[in-house]
């Protein structure tokens, strides 16, 4: 089983990534099983968002946290830290990205590597490639945090189906951290001893 931790700063998408992975599970073969995700109309989370869920023949969970600064928002994102073993950390491109890498400067995320998730691509995809340099250059640098991926989304619904591959990498890139790699030590507790 792998748990799967949602972090990212205020108004980044992370309930909206959530919410478009839950659509998209349930339109293929695997299964939510149970889980409190306040359903498809959620804008914004509080407190904690959970689903279990079938890949493969397991069962794992996604949890979502809020990015606010407010005490509950703190302690569940503090229990998803501790409960989670994989790590999708999420950006918004429209946004300035200097507040967001310091959402990410002090929190201490137990795990080796991450998956990026550069949110919001049909708002902002000029600042793509700006914003993927910068942030893989925080997490390996400033981090010492391996990359599994990083991948352009966009988590609402967009007409005409123009972002259909932004929009399946929610489903994906959430997929891909639910694989049981050839090296799992690379989401092992990370011993500050970089390569």
């Amino acid at each position: 089983m792998v748990n799967v931790g949602i972090l990212g700063d205020m108004n980044c998408g992370k309930t909206s990534v959530f919410v478009r992975f839950m659509n998209s599970l349930a339109a293929t073969n695997e299964k939510i099983i149970a889980g409190s995700p306040g359903g498809p109309e959620m804008y914004t989370t509080q407190t904690v968002d959970f689903i279990r869920f079938t890949h493969r023949g397991f069962i794992h969970v996604l949890y979502g946290t809020g990015g606010h600064t407010t005490p509950i928002t703190d302690y569940y994102r503090v229990y998803v830290l501790r409960n989670a073993n994989r790590f999708l950390c999420m950006f918004d491109l429209s946004i300035d990205l200097d507040r967001q890498l310091e959402f990410y400067h002090n929190l201490e995320i137990p795990t080796k590597q991450v998956t990026i998730f550069l949110n919001k691509y049909d708002l902002a995809k000029e600042n793509y490639e700006e914003y993927k340099e910068k942030v893989e250059d925080f997490f390996i640098n400033d981090q010492k945090k391996l990359i599994k991926e990083i991948l352009p989304t966009v988590a609402i619904k967009v007409e005409d189906n123009q972002f259909k591959k932004e929009s399946q990498n929610c489903l994906k890139g959430i997929l891909d951290l639910c694989e049981f790699d050839k090296d799992a030590s690379a989401f092992d507790v990370w011993d500050g001893q970089g390569k």
